[in-house]
């Protein structure tokens, strides 16, 4: 699985990383879009298709994947410019995980509040969520016991662990995602549904309720 090891500041920073995205019924253009991220030896890129789960999919995919270091994107996330490079530096000096910081396509006033609202809670509460790209060492994702089978807070889930398995670190650098969910929920609508999810995973709710819950049902 690699000649990554932890101990080992050159190889933390050289290590190939591993770009595992979950895709469902996207089209080509997506795959032409993250194509930029497969360049053996340095990076490879994994679509974390089929059925189950979005958690059973990214598990499947890593444990396929090859790299030292794992960088978990959604399909319709922009990272920031040179996000390998920052990656590799951010583990280079010590960080076992972390993340980016947030920003939506849409510059609607409600749109940036809400991403402001969402970088402050990674800041202060380290909770990024999987839409803001989440990146770790091998090692550390093994430690942390990876994704589990979840449909819903998949990416919470794994935070949560990943903190436990060593340094977390926040990036600056912002990756831009879709505001599709909150265009067609409402974004009002879309956050309290948001807080509700979390709130209810945090009391131990059922990921099906979950899964409903998000969808408004």
């Amino acid at each position: 699985m690699g000649s990554f090891t932890a101990g080992n500041a050159s190889t933390r920073r050289n290590a190939m990383i591993s770009v595992i995205v979950p895709v469902r019924e996207e089209g080509p253009e997506v795959a032409a879009r993250l194509s930029v991220f497969h360049r053996p030896p340095e990076s490879e890129l994994l679509l974390a298709d089929g059925g189950g789960s979005r958690g059973s999919r990214l598990a499947r995919a890593a444990a396929e994947a090859r790299g030292g270091i794992f960088f978990f994107l959604h399909a319709d996330s922009r990272p920031p410019d040179d996000a390998l490079g920052i990656i590799r530096r951010a583990i280079g000096k010590s960080a076992d995980a972390g993340a980016f910081s947030l920003a939506y396509g849409d510059s609607a006033p409600a749109m940036r509040w809400i991403a402001w609202w969402a970088n402050r809670r990674s800041r202060v509460a380290r909770l990024p969520f999987g839409d803001q790209g989440i990146f770790c060492t091998r090692a550390a994702y093994l430690r942390s016991g990876g994704f589990r089978d979840l449909p819903l807070c998949d990416d919470l889930d794994l935070v949560l662990r990943l903190r436990r398995a060593g340094r977390f670190e926040i990036r600056p650098e912002k990756t831009i995602t879709s505001s599709r969910r909150y265009r067609e929920s409402g974004a009002l609508r879309q956050v309290l549904r948001n807080w509700k999810v979390m709130a209810g995973y945090f009391a131990g709710v059922r990921p099906e309720t979950l899964s409903r819950w998000y969808e408004g049902r």
